[in-house]
């Protein structure tokens, strides 16, 4: 390995897409103007499906990249969504033979310029470092703290971000953006399609705990995400959100802290969503209700993958 690529190591960026060219250009743009050797970065966008002229807008810009920054990237089209984790973990068979690191990133995301000189310098100071994240703000309130450094309680099957202002060793950082070692994905074989959507990442981030790397929150690279405070409150969004919570703890809660948090989760965490539902809605919603139920159902008999 010559000194350029111990420098500047030949990085992959991942985004998959659907239907949101204006904030994947704004995404794009960002990443074009990152401090860096661009010809050492590819970047390749999973296409979920999205309408033609969409598609033709992505092509357009990614084409401008090219010639405006010298960055290759290519546009991947597939005939069906696949989610955020699944096509992330197409995406990861096609990186560049020569990535030695992986930026996974949602479409949404707006990178500051200091991205990658952020990020790998945690992997220079720590051998074991494995995946580290940046500090996610809100766009529209770039004070506040959207994601941070995650923990998992297995006693009770909890998770919680902590705000840190210092670099911290910790569970697992969000899928929104974080910066992932190509011997991870080569041990771990890339992500658990069970989940589709939402909670991929801290599989993921919790597989490679169990191999022996670090996850580490860098909390001096902040980006900014486009996402509502609170989180989308659809109902594809609390069903999974729900499913693959028990996909968590099933698939990595040690005994007996499995077994405590999965009855803990029926017999208080249940409940309390129902009453959650009821109040926020100021009523009974039948079909959130029914899609909550569905969600716990098909966790508990492990049906994974993509079932709305």
């Amino acid at each position: 390995m010559n000194s350029l690529n111990k420098e500047y190591p030949f990085i992959s960026v991942i985004i998959p897409t659907l239907n949101n060219e204006k904030d994947l250009i704004d995404c794009l743009d960002s990443l074009k103007k990152t401090v860096y050797i661009h010809k050492n970065l590819e970047i390749i966008v999973w296409d979920n499906g999205s309408s033609q002229k969409c598609k033709e807008k992505i092509n357009h810009y990614l084409s401008r990249i090219q010639e405006e920054s010298g960055i290759k990237n290519r546009l991947i089209e597939s005939s069906e969504n696949l989610g955020a984790h699944t096509s992330r973990d197409e995406l990861f068979k096609r990186v560049n033979h020569e990535a030695q690191f992986i930026l996974s990133i949602d479409d949404d995301v707006i990178l500051p310029p200091n991205i990658f000189k952020g990020l790998l310098a945690v992997f220079d100071s720590d051998n074991k470092a494995g995946i580290v994240g940046p500090r996610t703000v809100y766009d529209d309130f770039p004070n506040e703290t959207a994601h941070g450094a995650g923990f998992v309680n297995w006693w009770i099957g909890r998770y919680k971000d902590i705000d840190s202002g210092e670099l911290e060793e910790c569970d697992y950082v969000i899928g929104c953006c974080f910066l992932v070692k190509r011997d991870v994905i080569n041990k771990l074989g890339g992500f658990d399609r069970d989940y589709y959507t939402s909670h991929g990442e801290i599989d993921f981030c919790l597989k490679a705990k169990k191999k022996g790397y670090k996850i580490i929150y860098q909390p001096s690279v902040i980006v900014k995400h486009k996402v509502e405070k609170g989180g989308t409150k659809s109902l594809e969004r609390t069903y999974y959100i729900f499913r693959n919570k028990l996909f968590v703890i099933k698939k990595n809660a040690p005994i007996p802290q499995k077994y405590i948090s999965l009855f803990l989760y029926f017999l208080f965490w249940l409940p309390k969503s129902i009453l959650d539902s009821i109040i926020r809605n100021k009523s009974l919603n039948f079909q959130e209700i029914r899609i909550i139920l569905k969600a716990i159902l098909d966790g508990w008999l492990n049906k994974g993958g993509k079932r709305l």
